[in-house]
């Protein structure tokens, strides 16, 4: 039977593990937004559980890149930044800055 419901649990545990995020990182980013959803069972409204997912964003994205006897674990940055970037404007947060833009450097001494 197909529920059109979800609690911010399964809504963060869901959107969450699209960046391969573990049920241990679920339960800290709740926990650390716990004023923000005071009750992860609760019925979840999108708005609040995207702004308690961005919050933790600058949290969570630097655990990827995972290597180990031939497995690796990489991600689309561009894409990954694209949905946070996306989603910030879309609830209104300020998007924190990857510093990923070009870097113009003077040389003219090493001639």
């Amino acid at each position: 039977m197909f529920r059109l419901t979800m609690t911010y649990k399964e809504w963060i545990t869901a959107t969450a593990g699209r960046f391969t995020l573990g049920q241990s990182d679920i339960d800290l980013i709740l926990a650390n937004q716990n004023e923000l959803i005071p009750n992860p069972t609760a019925e979840v409204d999108v708005i609040t559980a995207k702004t308690a997912l961005c919050r933790e964003f600058a949290n969570i994205i630097p655990l990827a890149n995972i290597g180990e006897g031939g497995y690796s674990v990489t991600w689309n940055w561009d894409a990954i930044k694209f949905w946070y970037r996306q989603t910030c404007s879309e609830i209104g947060l300020t998007p924190i800055d990857f510093g990923d833009k070009p870097k113009i450097r003077n040389k003219s001494d090493v001639w």
